[in-house]
């Protein structure tokens, strides 16, 4: 399945985003979306989770908002969490690997996530991780940090 995921910086057009008349997206981070929801199940911000879940005429595979409060406070992790060290601990590219090449049945529902993003037999890390997915999470970081910084929300959506 090859799911895209797309952000949308809430200006004063959160009810266009949702009617499924937007501007150009913020950012589109492909699908990575998949990796970075299962690296940060405590922070989200690939915001998934049914909580964050919204009506929308904009996709039918999910459109998610948080709104300016948590936005603020997720940034605030960001310091911490975009050290390397962090960084690598939530990386589990072992486990990505293995979860790819499994049946949807023999996988905990956790990691049904990682269906969404393909991992082949013959990817490294370095092509995966490296060159792939290290450069959208520093720019979903980077956007959280900007919306944070002028009081604004975020819608994610699936498409």
């Amino acid at each position: 399945m090859g799911m895209t995921g797309i952000y949308y910086v809430e200006k004063d057009n959160l009810q266009t985003v949702l009617a499924g008349d937007p501007s150009r997206p913020d950012l589109d981070i492909d699908k990575t979306w998949s990796l970075i929801a299962d690296m940060f199940p405590d922070i989200p911000f690939v915001p998934v989770q049914d909580q964050y879940k919204i009506d929308s005429q904009l996709t039918e595979f999910g459109t998610f908002y948080l709104p300016p409060h948590q936005v603020a406070q997720m940034a605030e992790s960001i310091p911490v969490v975009r050290q390397r060290e962090a960084l690598e601990q939530r990386i589990d590219f072992d486990r990505w690997k293995a979860s790819t090449q499994q049946s949807p049945d023999d996988v905990e529902d956790n990691a049904m996530m990682i269906f969404f993003f393909a991992i082949n037999e013959n990817d490294t890390y370095e092509e995966i991780v490296e060159d792939y997915l290290m450069p959208y999470l520093n720019q979903v970081f980077d956007l959280y940090l900007d919306a944070a910084s002028k009081g604004q929300g975020i819608v994610f959506a699936i498409f």
